[in-house]
């Protein structure tokens, strides 16, 4: 009962947290400024947070102070907090990838795969390109974590595409190129789609929680 509610509350305090970013375009369309906007954003995610961990002094205490600045720096402060969602969002995943490759440790892609298909262990193709694909993907988050460094040498805010879904347009367009890759080199396989191996991502990570 308690960790039915639990996951409740968390649920409204993730949905809280993304709010928070469609939050600018409701304030924008109804006339609000670039000061009320930043504002907006701060608190939406601050709230989010705050029901997320349970920590209400703190996320209190931080969102006041957060709110503060935006009202004062409007602008760097929707960057700023942009950058560290955008690297909040690379880490955590480039984290398990990472951690998954250690001796001993099943590669995260291949443990998905085998949940996907019930559990059972995987042919040995399989499970190469599973762990080739873990290292895949370690590769491609470590170059999005790069890629606004390298653009700070490009034209002005160019660094900022990534962060503003270029890197979620590159991911999407790589799920489904891998898709056709996979096809191609394993044969005589039920292949799963992309957006089942979300899915899997998704009710793993539940469980983890």
């Amino acid at each position: 009962m308690i960790a039915t509610r639990l996951k409740y509350v968390r649920s409204a305090g993730g949905l809280i947290f993304l709010l928070g970013f469609l939050c600018p375009y409701f304030v924008q369309v109804s006339g609000g400024g670039e000061k009320t906007i930043a504002a907006a954003l701060v608190l939406c995610q601050g709230v989010g947070l705050a029901i997320l961990t349970g920590r209400w002094l703190l996320w209190s205490i931080v969102t006041a102070l957060l709110v503060f600045l935006a009202l004062i720096f409007p602008a760097p402060m929707r960057n700023a907090d942009a950058l560290v969602i955008y690297g909040v969002g690379l880490i955590v995943p480039l984290r398990l990838f990472i951690s998954s490759l250690a001796p001993g440790r099943e590669p995260l892609v291949s443990a998905l795969a085998r949940q996907a298909h019930g559990g059972g262990a995987l042919r040995e193709d399989i499970a190469l390109y599973t762990r080739l694909q873990t290292w895949f993907w370690v590769v491609f988050l470590v170059l999005m974590l790069l890629l606004p460094v390298f653009l700070l040498a490009g034209p002005p805010g160019a660094w900022l595409w990534p962060l503003k879904g270029g890197a979620l347009g590159m991911l999407a367009i790589l799920l489904v190129v891998e898709y056709g890759v996979r096809r191609l080199v394993i044969r005589n396989f039920d292949h799963v789609p992309p957006w089942a191996m979300i899915h899997v991502w998704k009710a793993r990570s539940s469980d983890r929680t």
